[in-house]
């Protein structure tokens, strides 16, 4: 089959290898769409950061929609031909955290792309527990999304959002975006982006931001202004640089939530006298759980559309030059990049 394999940074080739075969209780499934994440990104450009070094070469990739093309012994809960999403996680269903239905925290994890193999191939091979089927109301094309539509509903839960609050998300990115969307659909009454590219805060408003804030321009402020000098109930850090953790929490009110979201490279630091007068809270939240079927719901009756995340699809031999070294150089013009296999 074709893939894509990572072999270092900025080393990503086009290239065979063998299909993969399921395991008990694993599923194979043809690929037809994958997404490119942020993580994938950092991999590509400063790479390793995640990746198991044991496991290069290794494809890349965990956002994906496409149909079974087999199971493995043992599965019995899809069969050839269904449309499927899924999530990157592999976890054990043994230790702590699995005993306590916090299997995203689990002491044994892995993560498809980045210790097992990954999406951005013609097929991959994956644990049925982290495959989902798709309805037929939902579109190649947003299963894509299902699994960052996941790590922000994650976020938003961890968060607490509630009817009626008011939101602030630090990050114009997929997940940063997707964000939005989740705090929408949780009922948040004002839901602001803080954005540096100006074509990403375009779509934020036109997905439902109530404003959309410069990052360059004293965002704290702004939202001040906003809201009375109080804050937002809930402030989000979606990008993962060392700046961007005060900002989220400053965007808080006294006895606000801050949620990190972020993958970040460095250590970060917070003013924790801030936090302390304050009483704030700052939790972190760590990809998903169980919120999978949760995505697939609100994108089949629409309550979360998320077309415009989508800015271009290309094909797997292109996805070097056209994909990843596109987006090295213009973030301006794409959000999420879709790559079609063969």
């Amino acid at each position: 089959m074709k893939a894509l394999r990572w072999y270092a940074k900025q080393d990503l080739r086009y290239e065979d290898m063998p299909e993969p075969t399921p395991s008990p209780g694993q599923v194979k499934v043809k690929v037809h769409l994958a997404g490119i994440c942020g993580t994938d990104m950092k991999e590509y450009t400063s790479g390793p950061c995640m990746i198991d070094p044991s496991k290069v070469p290794i494809v890349p990739g965990h956002e994906f929609a496409g149909k079974i093309a087999e199971v493995g012994e043992g599965v019995t809960s899809f069969k050839v031909g269904d449309r499927v999403t899924a999530l990157g996680y592999w976890y054990c269903g043994d230790c702590y955290f699995c005993n306590r239905d916090m299997n995203n925290l689990c002491v044994n994890a892995g993560f498809t792309g980045l210790t097992a193999e990954g999406s951005l191939a013609e097929y991959v091979v994956l644990p049925a527990y982290a495959v989902f089927k798709l309805p037929d109301s939902v579109s190649d094309e947003a299963g894509a999304l299902v699994e960052p539509l996941s790590v922000a509903l994650h976020g938003v839960r961890q968060g607490n959002v509630s009817p009626g609050d008011r939101v602030a998300i630090v990050g114009d990115g997929t997940i940063g975006l997707c964000t939005l969307l989740a705090a929408r659909a949780a009922g948040a009454a004002e839901v602001y982006t803080i954005s540096k590219i100006k074509s990403r805060g375009k779509v934020a408003a036109s997905m439902g931001a109530t404003a959309v804030i410069d990052a360059d321009a004293d965002p704290v402020a702004q939202i001040m202004d906003r809201t009375g000098g109080l804050g937002v109930d809930v402030s989000f850090e979606c990008v993962g640089v060392p700046e961007t953790p005060q900002v989220a929490l400053d965007l808080a009110r006294f006895a606000g939530t801050t949620v990190i979201m972020g993958v970040f490279n460095k250590p970060s630091t917070f003013d924790f006298m801030k936090v302390m007068f304050g009483q704030k809270k700052i939790t972190g939240s760590s990809i998903y759980v169980h919120e999978a079927d949760t995505a697939i719901a609100l994108l089949a009756d629409k309550r979360i559309i998320a077309d415009k995340l989508v800015t271009s699809i290309v094909p797997l031999k292109d996805a070097v030059k056209n994909a990843f070294e596109k987006l090295m150089v213009d973030m301006e013009h794409d959000i999420k990049i879709l790559i079609k296999m063969p």
